[in-house]
């Protein structure tokens, strides 16, 4: 059973925001969980004081904000499935954080605008502000992309973090009868050590480390019953992330919030980054309370 009850999902008008929604919906109405709509008016206080010298302006600016909301409620009744929608005012990326707390939501969808990055105008100034501060799984959705999770690829470095992730995706991969591959790329910060032998014994030691972790998932999810294919190789990390999905046809990632110390970790504002930004595929966000 996938654990996500209560699901929110950012619009902010734009085509990716709706497309985000039309997925969210899809994946609430097999799972059966509750969806909430939110926009938020961009309107901070110095902003609200100004535009009060202008007579209607704030009003004209949340009825932009509600029509976009009745847009999302047409799209929900399209899915035969109600939502809560939600108007506020404020700086986006705080009041999603707030809501996810105030109304316990147990995963948050925003859209992203393709190759360029994150949605902006929603998330603020950056994507991993939003998705590092959120206390739930973020999931984002690109533009023109269909949730799909017939083959799901999950980073793994040996961390609590990543073995998380790879939690959640024999989750999915009971629920969908998914194929998962668990991939692990050695990244060594060559700047750090002094000698080539240094560099070697640290590669051979992590290597015997990850394919202990791996080879462990691996018999794990055999005995779920799940289809399971692991790899392992050297290089930059997200762009063996990136090569893999095209190479395996891979339809879904899930990736941890955090890494292992040491070596190329999979952080926010790195790894997880990047790979939402340069990738094209929906990308799960699995948080930690650790």
């Amino acid at each position: 059973m996938i654990n996500y009850a209560k699901i929110l999902v950012g619009v902010d008008g734009s085509e990716e925001g709706f497309n985000a929604l039309r997925n969210a919906l899809s994946l609430a109405k097999k799972i059966n969980a509750e969806v909430m709509v939110l926009y938020v008016l961009p309107i901070g206080s110095e902003v609200s004081s100004a535009l009060s010298l202008f007579t209607g302006m704030k009003d004209f600016f949340k009825k932009g904000g509600e029509k976009v909301l009745k847009e999302a409620q047409a799209i929900a009744e399209e899915e035969d499935i109600q939502v809560k929608v939600r108007l506020e005012e404020g700086e986006p990326y705080s009041k999603l954080v707030d809501i996810l707390y105030a109304e316990d939501m147990d995963l948050l969808v925003v859209g992203k605008s393709g190759k360029g990055g994150v949605a902006r105008a929603l998330l603020g100034s950056t994507a991993s502000r939003a998705i590092g501060s959120s206390p739930v799984d973020v999931l984002v959705v690109p533009k023109n992309t269909t949730l799909d999770f017939r083959k799901i690829l999950v980073p793994v470095d040996g961390s609590v973090y990543s073995e998380k992730a790879a939690l959640k995706a024999l989750e999915f991969a009971t629920f969908f009868k998914s194929e998962v591959i668990l991939l692990s790329v050695i990244e060594i910060p060559l700047e750090l050590y002094e000698t080539t032998s240094e560099i070697i014994k640290l590669v051979e030691h992590y290597k015997i480390e990850i394919e202990e972790f791996i080879r462990k998932m691996k018999n794990y999810f055999k005995e779920k019953g799940i289809k399971v294919k692991t790899l392992i190789e050297e290089g930059i990390v997200e762009e063996k992330i990136l090569e893999a999905c095209e190479r395996e046809g891979v339809n879904f990632i899930i990736m941890g919030s955090h890494g292992k110390r040491g070596l190329k970790r999979l952080l926010m504002g790195s790894v997880t980054e990047k790979v939402l930004t340069l990738g094209s595929l929906p990308v799960l966000v699995v948080k930690s309370s650790l």
